[in-house]
Parts: C-alpha cells; structure tokens; sequence
C-alpha cells in the first residue's frame, strides 16, 4: 500500500520546506500523504482524533490533520489492498515527524519576528529620533528636503520589518500618486495617472508597497533626469490577480537593446524579480513625433482582504 519510506524521505524535507510560505502546513501534510500513499482518494473530516487510526474492513485510513481542527480520511480505492498495522505506523512516524517540523519552523518564525521588531524598535527610537531632531536644527530648505527624504526611506524600512501588517492598495497608491505628484510639480512637468475603481478590498504587503514605491521613485528619477519630457502618465490596470503599471513620457525615449543597464535599472529589475512579477522597458515608435519611453510592471496580488 505504501511507498518505502526511506525512499521517499528527500521528497519528505522537500515538501515540508517548501518555500510557499504562504501554504498552509495541512496543506503540506496532505501532499505528504498523497506521495506515501498510492491508489487512494484523501478527504478532511470535521472531528478531532489525535493518533491514526484503523477503520473497519481496513479500506480507511484515518489521519489527525495539524493545524486544522479535523482529520483526514485516507480511502483505499483497490478494495483488494486494504491498510494494514504498518500502514498506520507509518502515518504515525510521518505524523510525528511533521508535526516536529512544524513546531521548530514556528519557533524560528517567532524568533525572526521578535528580532524584527527589536530591530524596528531601534531604528524607530534612536535613528528615526536622531534624524528628527537634525531636521529641526538645519536651515537650508535644500539640506532640510534631503533630511526629511532620508527619514522617509528610514520609515518605510521600519514599515517592512513588520511583515505581518498589510496597507490597502488605495491607500497606497495615493500616497505613491502625491509624493510623484509634488517631485513633478517642482519641475513643472504634469503628471497625468489613470487608475481603476476596484481597489478598494484588496492589499498590499510591507514588500510589494516599499517596492513598488522604490521603482516608482525611480522610473520618475530617470524620467526627470534624462527624458527632457514634459508629462509623464501612469496607468493602474488590475488584471484578474496581478496589477499593472505602466509608465510613459513624451521625451527623447531610448533603445533598451543599446542601454548599458545601471544600477537604478538593475534595482528595478531585482525588487520586481523579488515580487515574483515582470518589467519590460519599449520605447516608443516616432512616428507622428510620439517619442519616449513606455515601462510596463507587473505583479501578483492578494484580491481580498480581511
């Protein structure tokens, strides 16, 4: 009924250290057992047990789920090959090894967090104070602007350590939006952005919002710097699960194929890359004088939230 154990052992660690972090561990545990187990179907029962079990005529095989309050029912469909005693023993010695790894990945999990507060704790009352207190002793509205950019990014940096905190996607591309808006304004360059209305029950993790906030800044940089432009647009396309930026001038445009990629391109790439999403830079036809550069990213997202 079941495969040799030790055979199978490396596909064991490699499902339960699945880098999904998002998965769910009874989720794990029930690949596990679809993996050890051959010819059966696996169904999650509502009642409690807490050791496996053997269930009359032994074409059932009963397994405690891990976190979920339930168990699973292992069902043989050969009725010629029912479980047998070292079946059970072998879902107990699988069991015990899950729930063990389960516990010590916790125990990890919630040391990381706390050294990820005591950290965020730090930079918030020593640094962040520190950089406050500068801000309110500088003069130079120049050295003041710079300062308070700085105590910006630090914040944010303090926003991502909790990575267990969410901000709405609204909420975050406003702030996005006027912080671009107030960068263009300075220089006189209008800002045109498109964005659609069904935002409002979705979120963005501390990553996704300190990196697309980071490649936003910094297609805006490039943009003002290089693209003698005078408008850059941004549209906000949501595509089922993923959301969609793209960014586009009227400037001088550039050929990606000839461009030498530079640090700021390099960054743009690696947070999108870290998003599991996509960035492709076109630039765009010249015909009828439609120059400039056209930047579309995209990445997946949570659709609801709680």
């Amino acid at each position: 009924m079941h495969n040799d154990i030790e055979h199978h052992l490396p596909l064991l660690i490699e499902e339960l250290s699945s880098k999904d972090s998002d998965e769910a561990i009874d989720t794990k545990w029930r690949a596990i057992l679809t993996r050890f187990f051959n010819n059966v179907s696996i169904t999650l029962k509502d009642n409690k047990i807490d050791d496996c079990q053997l269930a009359e005529p032994h074409l059932k095989l009963m397994v405690p789920a891990i976190d979920t309050r339930g168990h699973f029912e292992i069902t043989s469909l050969d009725h010629e090959k029912p479980f047998t005693e070292n079946d059970c023993q072998l879902a107990n010695a699988l069991l015990t090894i899950t729930r063990q790894f389960n516990s010590f990945q916790h125990a990890v999990e919630m040391g990381a967090a706390e050294e990820r507060q005591r950290i965020a704790r730090d930079l918030h009352d020593d640094v962040a104070a520190r950089m406050l207190t500068l801000i309110h002793k500088l003069e130079q509205q120049k050295d003041i602007d710079i300062a308070r950019s700085i105590l910006k990014s630090l914040r944010n940096a303090i926003y991502t350590l909790d990575n267990r905190s969410t901000t709405t996607i609204l909420d975050a591309i406003t702030d996005i939006r006027a912080e671009i808006q107030e960068r263009l304004n300075t220089i006189g360059m209008q800002l045109i952005w498109e964005q659609p209305c069904q935002l409002e029950n979705m979120a963005f993790t501390p990553r996704q919002h300190i990196n697309l906030n980071r490649v936003l800044h910094e297609l805006t940089t490039n943009i003002i710097r290089h693209a003698n432009a005078q408008f850059m647009s941004i549209s906000v396309i949501l595509n089922e699960n993923w959301l969609n930026f793209r960014t586009e001038d009227n400037g001088v445009g550039f050929n990606m194929d000839e461009c030498i990629p530079g640090k700021g391109i390099h960054n743009i790439q690696t947070r999108i890359k870290e998003l599991n999403g996509q960035v492709e830079w076109n630039s765009k036809s010249e015909t009828n004088n439609n120059k400039g550069c056209c930047v579309d990213i995209s990445f997946p997202i949570s659709t609801t939230t709680d």
